[in-house]
């Protein structure tokens, strides 16, 4: 089912995130049947990103995580950082295959607690300026809690270019 109300307005500019099985789970409430919930935590690995305005010639940072850990009640730990990956070159994201660049931080699947509700894993796009190749500092390191927005500034890195998420249990 597709994500409705403000959890769909984070959805914005056609980023799509493409699982095995499932298919693109892009702003869209993962099934809760067939085992896919499990699969995503155990089975599958990094999910497939496709961005079909990326420019062929720029360097793309991606980044997945939960603002919701351990729960959207209490997001304490708000961001678990899932996945970073920087240097993605665009035509990259065009194909829309597997992400090939440097693995800041490795996939991390999603694993929301039991009886937590449903958890948001959102996924941010940004353009990196040339000649910036964003890293994490070493007190970035725990995934979490982590502060994105605090990242992308010191990156210098602008507003997403792109934004998804899908929402699972």
């Amino acid at each position: 089912d597709p994500i409705t109300g403000d959890d769909a307005k984070f959805c914005q500019g056609d980023l799509h995130v493409l699982y095995p099985n499932i298919g693109d789970v892009s702003c869209v409430y993962a099934p809760y049947c067939f085992g896919y919930p499990k699969s995503l935590r155990k089975v599958w690995g990094p999910p497939w990103i496709r961005y079909l305005h990326a420019k062929p010639e720029k360097l793309y940072t991606l980044i997945m995580v939960d603002p919701d850990a351990p729960s959207r009640s209490n997001p304490i730990h708000r961001f678990w950082r899932h996945w970073l990956v920087t240097n993605i070159p665009g035509d990259v994201l065009q194909r829309g295959k597997e992400v090939m660049g440097t693995i800041a931080s490795p996939y991390y699947p999603p694993s929301p607690p039991a009886n937590t509700g449903y958890h948001r894993y959102q996924f941010l796009l940004y353009i990196q300026h040339p000649g910036i190749s964003p890293s994490l500092l070493h007190s970035e390191r725990p995934l979490g809690p982590w502060d994105v927005y605090a990242f992308v500034h010191r990156c210098r890195m602008d507003d997403p270019v792109a934004t998804t998420q899908f929402m699972t249990k």
